[in-house]
């Protein structure tokens, strides 16, 4: 007997069609705009992603598969391992994926003083239950989202002058790190970029409540940092940072959170200002908070500079950092030299330098002409 085949007309077998692939890309924390994958160095060679498929002939059931990333796509990891239409137009109607893979996802990382702890303490998810998705050869689109928060601390005023942040280790309460033994309160070492930084920052699980939201006037600490001038350590100090207890943010997932460090004096005592919070009711700008100095002879408080004057204008509106509205609104100041105001300053209006209120207490300054806008222009009525 003898037979022939047609090898050209052979039935595709049921398991072995077309395989899975993906084009990954990252949105941007709290922002519309995407950027490929292929256009910013997140993803490496090598890493590995857990991607879940539930498919219209697994039903409600989701199925695992291993894949890793090579040259812009994500793939199957080993022959085999990966998904496969099969040729009876099964399609996939919900898709899932995460990074880091579940056999490298372990507890939250909270040291992140290493770049590449710190990479690692970032986790990403894909999903998409929009749109069936029909047997295709070519890459299906996914975009990754921000699973935690990202906060971004800074330095910022008169005394942060020449000052980078060395380390910094930021305090949170009701923290769960996903290692079996719940919530509770965890320090989180920030990632300084070399030996130092203007800019440290911190990936932290969302859902955490930043600040008690009491308003007494009060302020609570919320960890340490390390400042001082760059390439030596003769001039490091390490200070408490704090916040307002009037402070009550939830922290968001895909949100970037920034804080801004305002050193105090000599001790570098840092009051934490907050600015773009996603909040219902916008965006809170950073304040300095730079007290006036007493003059004995002339029982005046002088001001010399614009932080200064920032800080009596919120002094003279209500109680701030546990000083007290009454008071300060019976005091006495002199501007004791030349201060500009400028035009991003001015356009904050009320928001920052607080003009309203300095110009309802205007009859207890002396010098006020000498604090003007840049084009000259006095800011006092």
């Amino acid at each position: 007997m003898g037979s022939c085949q047609n090898d050209a007309n052979d039935p595709l077998p049921v398991g072995d069609g077309q395989q899975l692939t993906l084009l990954p890309s990252v949105a941007d924390r709290n922002k519309v705009e995407v950027r490929a994958a292929g256009n910013i160095p997140f993803f490496e060679n090598g890493n590995d992603i857990t991607v879940q498929v539930k498919t219209s002939r697994t039903g409600s059931d989701f199925v695992s598969y291993p894949y890793t990333y090579n040259n812009g796509t994500f793939a199957e990891k080993a022959q085999g391992q990966g998904f496969f239409f099969p040729a009876d137009q099964t399609f996939i109607s919900e898709l899932k994926a995460f990074w880091p893979s579940f056999e490298n996802r372990g507890a939250v990382i909270t040291d992140q003083r290493d770049l590449d702890q710190f990479k690692l303490a970032n986790r990403l998810t894909a999903h998409v239950t929009e749109a069936n998705i029909m047997p295709t050869a070519d890459p299906v689109p996914l975009v990754f989202q921000h699973e935690q928060s990202k906060i971004t601390f800074r330095l910022a005023g008169q005394n942060a002058s020449g000052l980078i942040i060395k380390s910094l280790l930021f305090e949170l309460e009701n923290v769960n790190l996903d290692d079996g033994q719940g919530e509770r309160q965890v320090g989180f070492w920030a990632y300084c970029e070399g030996t130092g930084t203007l800019n440290a920052e911190v990936i932290v699980p969302a859902g955490v409540v930043f600040g008690p939201g009491i308003n007494d006037g009060k302020r609570m600490e919320i960890g340490l940092v390390k400042v001082g001038a760059e390439g030596t350590t003769d001039n490091d100090y390490e200070g408490i940072m704090y916040i307002p207890n009037s402070t009550h943010i939830e922290l968001q997932k895909n949100h970037e959170y920034l804080v801004t460090l305002t050193p105090e004096g000599y001790d570098l005592m840092a009051t934490i200002s907050i600015a773009g919070f996603p909040q219902p009711d916008g965006d809170h700008v950073g304040v300095p908070f730079q007290l006036p100095v007493l003059n004995e002879e002339t029982e005046r408080y002088e001001i010399s500079t614009i932080a200064q004057l920032v800080t009596v204008s919120w002094l003279l509106t209500g109680d701030l950092n546990g000083e007290l509205q009454s008071d300060w609104s019976t005091r006495t100041f002199d501007i004791v030299n030349d201060i500009e105001v400028s035009d991003r300053i001015k356009a904050e209006g009320d928001r920052y330098l607080n003009i309203s209120t300095l110009n309802n207490y205007k009859n207890q300054f002396s010098n006020a002409d000498k604090v003007t806008y840049s084009d000259g222009t006095n800011v006092f009525n």
